[in-house]
């Protein structure tokens, strides 16, 4: 999860370049394309291309924005979401609404507070209900989470299912990706909202025993090219083959679970542990 709030947070910084030039006025990408096609010698029998993607949120006003800015440049979470809950009761209309919430959970997710990413997250949905990232990260969360003894457990997974659907459905659709994002980035912030939410979907399936389906989106999880790779998802999967006794895949999926937690320790350790309890299960199978 740290992987993916890396890669958010740099695109979040590009979103918000966009969002401070078009609230002043003075570009939008389709002025972009025009200069452009100036600059190439195209001319006028050039027809600017209208971006693809995700809907940039602007300013309507230079007043809106320095607001917003002052808003986002709050130097921790609880003060930010302060700051937010004031700027959305200020501009109930504004579009940058969602921008701020976005970034106050992203803030709670490096500290590891994932009760107030949750809270937060499902205000950003509120504002924004295909914010492709909250969705992600909400249901990632709630698969996590949730556990058999919570009173509200069926109601959690039912929302973690959902709001993963919807992201693995906005991503394919090229929904997810906020326009005029450079490909290069584009392709990692793709994968990284597929990997989180088929991620979740197979946390839910794992939670209601169902470990085929739980495999089927484990697997196409740690299978997204541009992704970077999560030792959390390949545990699960092992633990998922466990249960289905594909004991031999399921060791190679603690391989890859160390492999990739070459840098976190406690990580790799538990990868360790899993992989040790598996080669001696496959060493000595039981009597039939």
């Amino acid at each position: 999860m740290k992987g993916f709030t890396a890669v958010i947070l740099l695109l979040v910084v590009s979103g918000v370049a966009v969002a401070q030039t078009s609230a002043g006025g003075q570009s939008n990408p389709q002025n972009a394309n025009a200069k452009q096609n100036q600059a190439t010698g195209n001319g006028a029998q050039a027809t600017p291309q209208q971006p693809t993607g995700r809907h940039v949120p602007v300013a309507k006003t230079q007043d809106e924005y320095k607001a917003y800015q002052d808003a986002a440049n709050k130097p921790d979470a609880p003060s930010a979401e302060q700051a937010a809950d004031g700027f959305a009761q200020k501009y109930p209309d504004s579009e940058l609404r969602g921008a701020l919430y976005q970034r106050v959970m992203l803030q709670y997710q490096q500290a590891n507070n994932s009760d107030k990413v949750v809270e937060v997250g499902r205000k950003t949905l509120n504002v924004e209900p295909d914010n492709a990232i909250a969705l992600a990260i909400v249901s990632s969360i709630l698969a996590v989470k949730t556990h058999d003894t919570d009173l509200d457990r069926d109601e959690r997974l039912a929302e973690a299912k959902k709001d993963a659907q919807k992201a693995v459905e906005l991503a394919n659709a090229g929904q997810a990706v906020p326009a005029g994002t450079p490909p290069e980035q584009a392709a990692m912030y793709q994968d990284t909202i597929l990997s989180t939410a088929y991620a979740a979907l197979g946390g839910v399936a794992f939670s209601n025993k169902n470990y085929p389906e739980a495999e089927q989106n484990l697997r196409k999880s740690v299978e997204q090219s541009h992704a970077q790779a999560d030792p959390i998802n390949y545990y699960q999967l092992a633990l998922t083959l466990q249960r289905e006794n594909k004991n031999p895949d399921a060791l190679q999926a603690t391989s890859k679970c160390m492999e990739a937690a070459k840098d976190n320790p406690p990580v790799a350790n538990v990868c360790k542990n899993l992989q040790d309890y598996l080669q001696k299960v496959v060493n000595n199978p039981p009597a039939k």
